[in-house]
């Protein structure tokens, strides 16, 4: 047997398959009048055999590209001021094409008739990983210290950054529609911006005291940060779900079923937190990359189950495997169970076992849905003038 046959898809997952419709609603002025102009224009270089999720997966390598980068010259956040300045640059331009060709595979896939379940997962999957490399990178730019993000506050803003991811894949499980936030187009071509302005004039350029109000501009961003992610998400999708239950054109759920997703997210969360600042060795402050990067994994690997539970119209899942591994050594280490080096090494073979269990789920995932959906993730054939396939894609633009 393959090692990635494993079937973590069950019937009702395949049934739902079958049935699948992409709805998603765009309102974002950037998104409508600058991003999707310019994504139509740049997808017509692209020649009809170049598969959309090729485009999903080179986007995300770029990611890891600049992550590997980061951690081999920054890995403790410290010395940002002192990296080369072509790094700045090969950070910019891995964020941006990484932003575009994020934007262009779904272009790809209607342009060559290959829509499907599998782009959907595929897509939001990475996304949700991610969530993760995009944010960590930029904290080299900010870097610790006195005028810098701590390592705490980069934990929160990064669980501010997954909440809100988590929010829009939660709100689409309960109401049918994927309302794509404001906040993802507007925050990529800021990451870009900051690379370049970080190459142009090196991170000192954020480093100064906002007239007037006397603060410096690393504060403003840390609270600015969080509290605008999260202001201008889960108030708009709670009253999306509100009017689907009262409209009755959401699945209209009792309580627990429609906040059943966010039991896991709430788990980790809580304990990643209270790990964070009970460690009786500080783990998060002498390791935040190594402790962002557990988190940021488990995270993943919860938000990819919810986007199939809420693709295929099946029930999401309720303790996330992987939890069970990490919240006793969050436990124990609190309670002072461990050395500092178990403690550490026991941080660093989750992240091997997370890590590897995600890309296993992932890749047993794509290979099921391939089987199933009997299409190949990675190459396509020029279906232009075939008739429209059978997924039914609905994209509103207001």
């Amino acid at each position: 047997m393959n090692l990635f046959d494993h079937q973590y898809l069950h019937r009702d997952h395949l049934k739902g398959l079958n049935e699948y419709k992409y709805n998603a609603v765009d309102t974002s002025p950037v998104s409508l009048y600058v991003m999707q102009p310019f994504w139509n224009w740049c997808v017509e270089f692209f020649p009809r055999w170049f598969a959309p999720n090729l485009m999903t997966l080179l986007g995300f390598l770029l990611l890891v590209v600049n992550f590997i980068l980061f951690t081999y010259y920054d890995f403790h956040f410290t010395e940002g001021l002192y990296l080369p300045r072509w790094i700045w640059l090969v950070a910019a331009i891995c964020q941006f094409w990484s932003h575009q060709l994020d934007g262009m595979d779904g272009k790809q896939a209607r342009r060559t008739k290959t829509s499907s379940a599998l782009g959907e997962l595929f897509d939001h999957g990475v996304d949700s990983w991610a969530s993760f490399l995009f944010p960590i990178c930029i904290f080299s730019v900010i870097t610790q210290g006195e005028d810098g993000f701590s390592p705490l506050s980069m934990h929160i803003l990064l669980l501010s950054i997954y909440i809100t991811f988590i929010d829009s894949h939660w709100e689409k499980y309960n109401t049918k529609i994927l309302f794509l936030p404001w906040s993802y187009d507007i925050s990529m071509l800021i990451m870009t911006i900051t690379y370049l302005l970080a190459y142009f004039f090196t991170p000192n350029v954020f480093h100064f005291t906002v007239p007037i109000l006397n603060i410096s501009f690393i504060r403003i961003a840390e609270y600015a940060w969080p509290i605008l992610g999260l202001l201008s998400s889960i108030p708009i999708s709670i009253m999306h779900i509100h009017e689907s239950y009262r409209s009755r054109t959401g699945y209209n759920r009792s309580f627990y079923e429609a906040i059943r997703p966010l039991i896991s997210p709430a788990i980790l969360f809580l304990s990643s937190t209270w790990w964070g600042l009970a460690s009786p060795h500080m783990i998060l402050k002498k390791q935040p990359r190594l402790f962002m990067a557990a988190v940021g994994t488990t995270f993943s690997n919860i938000a990819c189950r919810l986007v199939i539970a809420q693709m295929t119209s099946t029930r999401s899942n309720g303790i996330n495997t992987l939890l069970c591994l990490y919240v006793p050594i969050q436990i124990m280490s609190v309670y002072g169970l461990f050395t500092e080096n178990t403690e550490l090494s026991l941080l660093f073979l989750y992240n091997i076992i997370a890590t590897l269990a995600h890309i296993h789920y992932g890749c047993c995932v794509v290979r099921q849905i391939c089987n199933h959906l009997n299409i190949k993730a990675f190459k396509i054939t020029d279906r232009s003038q075939d008739p429209p396939p059978s997924v039914e894609v609905h994209i509103k633009h207001k």
